[in-house]
């Protein structure tokens, strides 16, 4: 029996389904199965005398498990690349003659094509369920903060960045930047942020007319002026010991006080109105404004040396038409806000969301938020239409971005433009691979460009 199989052992290999080669000491081959018309696409009469080292070099199959063989003096196991794009995992084994030499080398091989391409299936799942974690976890961790603390933009995750670095400190802040950028908001995280246990405890300069300003600060004694309550009262200076004092619109603090509250930076204490006797207060002071405090100095309408104190640490904080990354993610979590606080549900159309993004928003996320809010309590349908926009804002024209001149850089205005392309191609279109195609460029641009503008 063993006599009639060994008879039998070349019409045994030639059934097999995966290739079977051997070659001599000299990479010569001397035997092909059937299956390797398959695999290499030569039949194997083609095959048979010719050398591996010029089958690899034709890159009938790369690399050559029997040159591994010969140049290691060992059993070698690799992964191996044919001309019809197969993938094997291909063995070379050693028969050796009765002095040890190398007589033969038998080559087989496993084709791992399909395991191939699941592994890469599988690795992109995983890079795509990772983005999928990270967006969740983004969205998260905003759910903690208020909903207009969004910072995808470069400018704003610059300004949270040097929020944090100086946040546990008693460093004196002063935020600057137009009207409804959140300078308010941020100063409150920044206490949050801080490692005071005090309250935090904020005046609007602007608001309290100047007779009244020195009192609220500072506070005053019992019967200390006509009309003044007979108990005395506790300044918020006071009421800020061991937390944070935010004074809003200081540009609009009067000049007599600059120079008391100067004294009380300087030297951490102050006076009742009314009072002899100092008091030690010890606080972090925050303060904001919307005018240019230089110019303000050059008026004499502030004093230089409060200025100083005041900017230790100056942070600008950019308008939201310079923050176009963070402008859907507003709009998309101020809805979900209000919708949330007043029980609504309401939606958004696509063109909708495209006129809020491309309008310039003089009034940054107060009036962004105002809107937003506006439209959720009094809209009756309960999808968002470019009809129920403020004319203001129904008036641009999204499909021209000439509209924008005047309001936006160039930049802004093509990156806008971009975001539309975008939002309209993976409505069309779906997956990133389909978009690239059609837009014809790659999908790794299609996914940076996703995650840039946060869509």
């Amino acid at each position: 029996m063993l006599f009639e199989i060994g008879e039998r052992w070349e019409e045994i290999v030639d059934s097999l389904y995966t290739d079977v080669i051997i070659t001599d000491q000299h990479g010569v081959i001397v035997y092909a199965n059937d299956s390797t018309e398959y695999w290499f696409n030569m039949k194997k009469e083609e095959i048979i005398g010719k050398s591996v080292f010029e089958l690899e070099k034709k890159k009938v199959f790369y690399p050559s498990i029997a040159r591994l063989v010969l140049e290691s003096g060992q059993k070698q196991t690799t992964v191996q690349q044919t001309r019809k794009d197969k993938k094997l995992l291909v063995t070379g084994n050693i028969i050796y003659d009765n002095q040890q030499n190398i007589e033969y080398i038998v080559c087989y091989s496993q084709d791992i094509t399909e395991i191939e391409k699941l592994k890469t299936y599988i690795k992109r799942v995983e890079n795509e369920l990772e983005s999928v974690r990270k967006e969740l976890q983004y969205y998260q961790e905003l759910q903690k903060e208020d909903s207009r603390l969004i910072a995808k933009s470069p400018k704003m995750q610059q300004v949270l960045s040097i929020m944090d670095r100086v946040a546990d400190t008693d460093a004196t802040v002063l935020l600057t930047g137009e009207s409804g950028v959140g300078k308010s908001l941020l100063a409150e995280q920044l206490h949050k942020k801080s490692h005071r246990k005090g309250d935090f405890v904020a005046i609007n300069c602007s608001s309290i007319p100047e007779s009244l300003i020195e009192s609220e600060l500072f506070g005053y004694k019992p019967g200390a002026f006509t009309g003044a309550s007979q108990k005395g009262k506790i300044g918020l200076v006071e009421k800020a010991h061991n937390g944070t004092l935010f004074l809003d619109e200081i540009g609009e603090l009067p000049v007599n006080v600059q120079a008391k509250l100067l004294m009380l930076i300087q030297e951490k204490t102050f006076y009742r109105i009314g009072d002899s006797q100092p008091r030690e207060v010890n606080f972090r002071l925050v303060a904001a404004t919307n005018v240019n405090l230089e110019e303000r100095i050059k008026e004499g309408g502030f004093r230089e040396d409060l200025y100083f104190r005041l900017s230790v640490i100056h942070i600008p904080i950019p308008p939201l038409r310079e923050r176009q990354e963070d402008l859907l993610n507003l709009i998309m979590s101020l809805s979900e806000k209000f919708n949330k606080q007043y029980n609504r549900e309401k939606e958004w159309t696509r063109e909708a969301i495209n006129s809020l993004l491309l309008y310039h928003w003089p009034g940054n996320v107060r009036e962004l938020s105002n809107i937003i809010e506006r439209l959720v309590l009094t809209v009756e349908e309960s999808v968002i239409t470019p009809e129920h926009l403020p004319d203001n804002i129904q008036t641009i024209n999204i499909a021209n971005p000439i509209q924008d001149i005047g309001h936006k850089s160039l930049q802004e205005i093509i990156e806008k433009t971009e975001i539309q392309i975008l939002q309209e191609a993976r409505e069309k279109y779906g997956s990133t691979t389909r978009m690239a195609k059609f837009l014809k460029v790659s999908q790794p641009t299609i996914v940076r460009k996703l995650k840039k503008y946060g869509l």
